[in-house]
C-alpha cells in the first residue's frame, strides 16, 4: 500500500501568556463564613509564572485552597494527607499504602464500592497515590458535580471507621500481598529499590523500607492496627484539600464548610526532624534477578526537598546523564558498552538522593566492576571539564518548561498547589521554584559536587541475571539487615479513641449534580501548504507554551507482513541524527529551547 502524502498532517497548538490564569477574583476573601478563616490571596501578575488561588483554614484545622479557572467546565479536587511510610512504626510497614486501598472501600454513607461508581457514573476519573512522605486522593469531574465529590472526600475523612470490617480487611491485605507480588517481588528489578533504602538508611530510619511495606509486618497487624493508624493521622488538621476549575469560590466554600467542618481534629501532628544520612566508605551490595541486561547504580546520600542546594544537585544530575550531549551517554552508550544511562536525584521530604546509573550491553564484554571505573572516571572528567556555559542555560530552560507545561490542565495546577502547601506550608511556590534554579551559578554546581559527590561515600549496587554474580562490581561488604520481628498485635476496638462528629443535615442524601455546562471549544483555523501539507491550529492564552504535532499514514496499517514493526523502528531513528545535525547537537539545541521532542508509532 502506497503512502499517500497528501494525507500528511501538521497540527500547532499555540499559546501565549502574561500570567497563568486570568484575575477573576471575587468579594470572597472578604467573606464572613463562621468556622473559615481567611489566611490569604495570590493573583496573577503580568509577565510572571502564578497560580492565582485563595486559602483558608476551618476551625478544625483543614487547610482549603481554591484556584478559579474558568476555561473548560471542570473541576479537579485533591485531598492531601500529609502521611506517608514515613509516619510509619518498625514492625508496622505499609500502614499508609494499606489505608489508601480501604478508603476506596466505602464509609458510613457510601457503600461499598461505591466511591469509584459514583465517580465514574458522574463522568469523572479518580485515583489515589502514597508515598514515604503523603497520601493524596484526587477526582476530575464536570463542574456541576463538585458537591456531590466534596460529600464523597467528606464521607471517608469524618465516616469511615464504621465501615471498615474483619471482611474488608482481610481482602485488602491479600490485595496488597498480591501487589507486592506482582511490582516488587516477582518484576525484574523490582526489588531494587527497596536494598538500595535498606542499604542507604540506618535501621529503624522511616525511608529504610519500601511505601508498601514488608508482608511479615502486615501478616502480624490486626484491624484494630490500622484503625489507630488512621485516627491518628487522617484528621482534618493533618489534611489539605485544593479545588481547582470552574468554581464559584463563595459557594465552594459553603460546601466545604459543611461537609468537612463538624469533623473533630486529630491529634496534634508535627514535622518529622531526622539527620541527614551520610556514608563515610562505599557500601556495596549486589543481587541476582530474573533478568537480561546487568544493571548498575551508584547512590550518593545528599540533602533533603528544598535544602538550598537542591537545584544545584539536579542541575549537576542533568549535566552528568541528560540528553545525547551529556558525559555518561557519550562515554557509555556512545560506545555501545550500555543500552542506557541516567543520573538523577529524586528528592523527598527528609532526604534526597543521587544516583548515576547504567543498563549494560552484554556483548560489549564489559563487567559491572568495568563500568563501575568508566562511571567515575567521568566524574573526574567533569571535574576537569566544569561547568559550560551552554550547560546551564540549556538545563534552567528545560528545567523551567517542565513547570510551565505542568500547568497546562487544571489537574497539574491543583496538584502543584496541593505540594507546595503541604511542603512548604504555602501554595505560592512555583516561581520561587523557578527563581531558585535561575540563580544557580557554575560555582554552584562544582561546589556541591565537591561536597556531597567526590570522594564521598555511596551505596554501589550490582543486579545481574540468575547464574552470572561474576559480573558484580565488587564483593559485597554490606549485608542487608534482617527485618525486626515485632511481637503479633493485641490492639482492640476498647483502645480506640473515635472521633464523632455532629451535624445539623442529614449526610445519608447523596447531592444532586446542578445543570451540566456546555464546553466552549476554541476557534481552529485550517491551512495548507503547496506541498500537500494540511495545517490545522489553535491559540490558546492559558501557558507561555508552543506545541506542534506533525501526523504521518505510515503506522503498522501500511507494514508489508514480512517487515512487520518497520514503522515503529522507522519512528526510533527519527530520534537519531539526521545529514546535518547530529543526535547530540539536536539534543543540546532542543534543551536550550526548554523543548522536548518524542516520535511513536501506531496503527
Amino acid at each position: 500500500m502506497k503512502l499517500k502524502t497528501k494525507l500528511f498532517l501538521c497540527i500547532f497548538t499555540l499559546s501565549f501568556i502574561q500570567a497563568c490564569g486570568e484575575d477573576k477574583s471575587s468579594e470572597s476573601s472578604n467573606l464572613v463564613i463562621p468556622g473559615v478563616n481567611f489566611v490569604e490571596e495570590v493573583k496573577p501578575e503580568s509577565g510572571k509564572v502564578v497560580i492565582p488561588y485563595k486559602k483558608y483554614v476551618l476551625d478544625n484545622g483543614l487547610t482549603v485552597v481554591l484556584h478559579e479557572d474558568n476555561s473548560d467546565p471542570l473541576v479537579h479536587v485533591d485531598v492531601t494527607y500529609h502521611v506517608g511510610s514515613a509516619r510509619e512504626e518498625i514492625g508496622k510497614s505499609g500502614f499508609a499504602h494499606f489505608f489508601e486501598h480501604m478508603m476506596f472501600q466505602g464509609s458510613e454513607h457510601v457503600g461499598d464500592e461505591e466511591h469509584f461508581k459514583i465517580v465514574t457514573e458522574s463522568g469523572g476519573t479518580l485515583n489515589g497515590s502514597t508515598n514515604m512522605d503523603r497520601t493524596n486522593y484526587y477526582q476530575t469531574v464536570p463542574s456541576n458535580q463538585l458537591e456531590k465529590i466534596l460529600w464523597l472526600e467528606a464521607d471517608r475523612m469524618g465516616f469511615l471507621l464504621d465501615a471498615v470490617t474483619q471482611e474488608k480487611f482481610e481482602i485488602q491485605r491479600e490485595t496488597v500481598k498480591n501487589e507486592r507480588g506482582q511490582r516488587i517481588d516477582n518484576t525484574p528489578y523490582g526489588r531494587f529499590f527497596e536494598r538500595i533504602s535498606q542499604a542507604l538508611y540506618p535501621e529503624g530510619h522511616p525511608y529504610s523500607w519500601l511505601v508498601i511495606g514488608y508482608m511479615e509486618d502486615l501478616n502480624r497487624v490486626n484491624v484494630n492496627d490500622l484503625k489507630s493508624f488512621f485516627l491518628r493521622w487522617y484528621g482534618p488538621n493533618n489534611a489539605t484539600i485544593t479545588i481547582g476549575g470552574d468554581i464559584n469560590v463563595a459557594q465552594t466554600l459553603q460546601w466545604v464548610k459543611k461537609y468537612f467542618g463538624t469533623i473533630p481534629k486529630g491529634p496534634e501532628v508535627v514535622d518529622v526532624e531526622i539527620p541527614l544520612v551520610s556514608l563515610e566508605e562505599d557500601r556495596y551490595t549486589s543481587m541476582e534477578d530474573n533478568v537480561q541486561l546487568p544493571r548498575i547504580d551508584i547512590v550518593f546520600p545528599t540533602v533533603k526537598v528544598n535544602h538550598p542546594d537542591q537545584p544545584a544537585l539536579n542541575l549537576l544530575a542533568f549535566i552528568l546523564g541528560e540528553g545525547k550531549d551529556s558525559l555518561l551517554y557519550k562515554n557509555l552508550v556512545k560506545s555501545e558498552i550500555a543500552v542506557n544511562v541516567y543520573s538523577v536525584q529524586p528528592c523527598s521530604e527528609l532526604s534526597c538522593n543521587f544516583y548515576l546509573g547504567a543498563f549494560v550491553n552484554k556483548k560489549s564484554g564489559k563487567s559491572l566492576a568495568d563500568v563501575e571505573t568508566i562511571i567515575k572516571n567521568t566524574l573526574l572528567e567533569f571535574e576537569e571539564r566544569g561547568v559550560e556555559p551552554d550547560d546551564l542555560i540549556k538545563l534552567k530552560s528545560k528545567l523551567e518548561s517542565l513547570s510551565i507545561f505542568g500547568l497546562q490542565s487544571v489537574r497539574g495546577k491543583v496538584t502543584r498547589l496541593a505540594y507546595y502547601e503541604t511542603f512548604l506550608d504555602t501554595p505560592n511556590g512555583i516561581e520561587h521554584e523557578i527563581a531558585r534554579y535561575n540563580a544557580v551559578t557554575k560555582e554552584d554546581v562544582m561546589r556541591v559536587y565537591n561536597q556531597y559527590i567526590k570522594n564521598n561515600g555511596a551505596v554501589i549496587m550490582s543486579i545481574v541475571p540468575n547464574g552470572e554474580l561474576d559480573m558484580i562490581a565488587a564483593e559485597d561488604n554490606f549485608k542487608v539487615p534482617a527485618i525486626k520481628i515485632v511481637e503479633q498485635s493485641d490492639t482492640s476496638a476498647d483502645d480506640l479513641v473515635l472521633r464523632i462528629a455532629k451535624d445539623d443535615f442529614d449526610r445519608s442524601k447523596m447531592p444532586s449534580a446542578t445543570a451540566s455546562k456546555a464546553v466552549d471549544v476554541p476557534p481552529m483555523w485550517k491551512d495548507g501548504l503547496k506541498n500537500g501539507i494540511r495545517v490545522l491550529g489553535t491559540q490558546s492564552t492559558e501557558t507561555p507554551t508552543t506545541a506542534m504535532m506533525i501526523k504521518i499514514p505510515a503506522g503498522h496499517y501500511y507494514e508489508q507482513k514480512e517487515k512487520s514493526g518497520l514503522s515503529s523502528m522507522m519512528a526510533d531513528m527519527l530520534n537519531e541524527s539526521t545529514l546535518e545535525r547530529s543526535g547530540e547537537d539536536m539534543s543540546k539545541e532542543l534543551q536550550k529551547l526548554g523543548s522536548s521532542v518524542s516520535v511513536s508509532s501506531s496503527f
